[in-house]
């Protein structure tokens, strides 16, 4: 095993390497004002810096509120047709009760022997639709009204000279709205 021997002018090499490179360094450095005008630039890039991040997280911090808002007007909105068309599906469900009151009050016109039958017949018919127009429900005017394909549902088309082209000359069955939205469009007859 070889032994390593300590060699004194090999320190005093690198002391003279580093004290040379020293003396340039410090040949080289910068006046306290030069320091300080240095410091000042970096510190002023970093407080631009500083103030861009600031803005971004203003703008992402109003976009989020903005969202926040939007999501609350939906939900609000949603709560509310919730509430106004929840009796949509019973409302739904007494339509042909209606439309059976309608027929057999249709049946009975005109016959003498079912008169009183016929006048209780629409007493409660009245009374049920008036029930079921405070919950919302109101009827689609039709007979004598222009063609509104919202509104109706032309099954047949006659021609007739008496009323204009596209008028509704007959009913086939009611029409309902329940609230703003038509739940069941009138059944009718157009002319052509």
């Amino acid at each position: 095993m070889s032994k390593e021997y300590f060699d004194p002018s090999q320190v005093e090499n690198t002391t003279q390497e580093d004290g040379t490179e020293e003396s340039s360094a410090q040949e080289q450095a910068l006046t306290p004002e030069e320091v300080l005008l240095n410091q000042l630039e970096q510190a002023q890039v970093q407080l631009e810096e500083l103030h861009q991040k600031a803005e971004e997280h203003q703008q992402n911090y109003l976009r989020a509120l903005a969202d926040l808002e939007n999501y609350r007007r939906r939900a609000r909105k949603e709560k509310e047709d919730i509430l106004k068309y929840a009796s949509v599906p019973l409302v739904e469900s007494l339509l042909p009760v209606l439309d059976n009151f309608e027929r057999a009050l249709d049946a009975a016109d005109g016959n003498q022997d079912v008169k009183v039958l016929q006048e209780g017949i629409e007493m409660v018919y009245r009374q049920f639709l008036q029930a079921l127009s405070k919950s919302g429900l109101t009827l689609i005017e039709a007979v004598g009204k222009p063609f509104n394909p919202h509104e109706h549902n032309a099954v047949m088309q006659v021609e007739m000279d008496e009323v204009e082209p596209g008028t509704i000359v007959e009913e086939l069955q009611s029409g309902y709205k329940f609230s703003d939205r038509i739940i069941r469009p009138s059944m009718v007859k157009v002319s052509q």
